[in-house]
């Protein structure tokens, strides 16, 4: 009796060990990957900043050389390597760099393939609430039991993001989950070192379901892409649209509208910009046809004998230009007038001091000359012009550029004041004043 009971024993374990041996089987006889007809570019798989240090618990490491034969697979990118073995190829190049490899090796700088896309993987999973059947039979079946039903978690969960290198728009991104442990790559191409080096997700239930889920969310990503003409993104077209809507429209200019300046000697430039070619210097009674041409603040105007880009602020319409009284000529005004040593400080976009002096110049107009010290830009030179009824303009011109001032001298208590931009296009300014020293 004893020794038909365990022959019976043996039976039951034989024959549960050839129904696992055949779910196993079934299991590697191998999965499917979508395949490409041409490939899409160049990939590296980059390893998530956090690891993988959740799946350690379950003998599994990072799934990157999985997701690489994947991609190898499918013949929908080239892969580059830039994981573990960056560190050897680095030792080689580095060799090759001393001087320690044979002159022939042809092992320099500029030789490596730039990634077109990076892969960023994720993975979850959820905890078992019941323990299956691995464990129970562990003990008679050993491996074979846990590969069969010992699941430590139900679900797993992935992620892959795909994003281009050049402007690192997200171009592809689709999630996978798996219930079963039905993955196997017996019918893929590779040998068995390199499917060693897969570990765990070839070898336990919990890795297959794992690569199943990933399998399943690469499948998802190549679905998506392979038919596209053209994956790298170099903008987002509504991020265009986005940025173009957020920038402050000037008002438009009605063409054929008289114009006149608001003050003496407005500068009429080749360009709409402080710093082109001066064509003309315009009276208070001088009147401009508007083209309706409007660009960086300035608007074009057609004159009597000059056509060009006047600065919007200093014209208007004839009928609306300010008639408040001229100020008092020059040789009226007591205190010093317009001309004499100034200094002063402004502030906004950098802070900083200026010097300056105002000589005589024509017909009771002043030049400036002098300098000045920025907290950001350093030294700059100034120089400029006032006019007869006191409005200053200065151009400071360093190093780091140029800036523009504007505003007036009060030519009887000797305070200057006014603002000042950026010159060149860029934005940003400020405020500055001083007085006669």
């Amino acid at each position: 009796m004893m020794k038909q009971k365990v022959f019976v024993q043996t039976g039951v374990v034989a024959a549960a060990v050839m129904m696992l041996a055949g779910a196993v089987r079934a299991e590697e006889q191998g999965s499917n990957v979508e395949k490409c007809s041409k490939k899409l570019g160049v990939i590296a798989v980059a390893e998530p900043q956090t690891g993988w240090h959740h799946l350690s618990r379950y003998g599994l490491g990072s799934p990157e050389a999985l997701l690489r034969m994947m991609i190898q697979q499918s013949g929908c990118f080239d892969v580059v390597e830039r994981g573990v073995a960056m560190q050897n190829l680095q030792q080689e190049r580095a060799l090759g760099q001393s001087g320690e490899l044979r002159q022939e090796s042809n092992v320099g700088k500029g030789q490596m393939q730039a990634a077109d896309f990076v892969m960023t993987p994720n993975v979850q999973v959820a905890a078992s609430d019941t323990g299956g059947i691995g464990g129970a039979l562990m003990g008679r079946l050993g491996v074979l039991g846990a590969i069969a039903g010992g699941l430590k978690f139900k679900e797993a969960s992935t992620s892959l993001l795909i994003a281009d290198v050049r402007s690192s728009i997200q171009v592809a991104a689709a999630e996978g989950k798996a219930t079963k442990t039905d993955f196997g790559i017996g019918g893929w191409a590779y040998g068995n070192g390199m499917l060693g080096a897969l570990g765990g997700y070839t070898k336990t239930p919990e890795g297959k379901m794992v690569a199943a889920s990933l399998l399943d969310n690469y499948n998802k990503i190549v679905q998506t892409v392979r038919d596209q003409p053209q994956l790298i993104r170099t903008n987002s077209a509504s991020g265009d649209a986005n940025a173009s809507a957020s920038q402050k429209a000037e008002a438009p200019q009605k063409p054929g509208q008289t114009l006149c300046p608001k003050i003496a000697n407005v500068k009429a430039y080749a360009t709409a910009s402080r710093e082109g070619k001066v064509v003309a210097t315009l009276t208070k009674n001088d009147e401009l046809i508007a083209s309706g041409e409007l660009s960086n603040g300035f608007v074009f105007v057609d004159a009597a004998n000059f056509s060009g880009w006047v600065q919007r602020t200093l014209v208007g319409a004839c009928g609306m230009v300010s008639s408040a009284p001229q100020a008092q000529p020059v040789t009226q005004v007591v205190a010093g007038g317009i001309f004499g040593n100034f200094s002063g400080s402004f502030s906004g976009y950098e802070q900083g001091s200026f010097t300056v002096s105002i000589l005589p110049g024509l017909n009771g107009s002043g030049t400036v000359t002098g300098s000045g010290v920025s907290n950001q830009s350093g030294a700059f030179n100034v120089s400029g012009a006032v006019a007869p009824n006191g409005r200053l303009t200065m151009v400071a011109s360093g190093s780091a550029g140029s800036a523009h001032y504007q505003g007036g001298v009060d030519p009887v208590s000797g305070l200057v004041s006014g603002t000042w931009s950026y010159g060149g296009g860029m934005k940003g300014g400020g405020s500055f004043n001083g007085q006669r020293s």
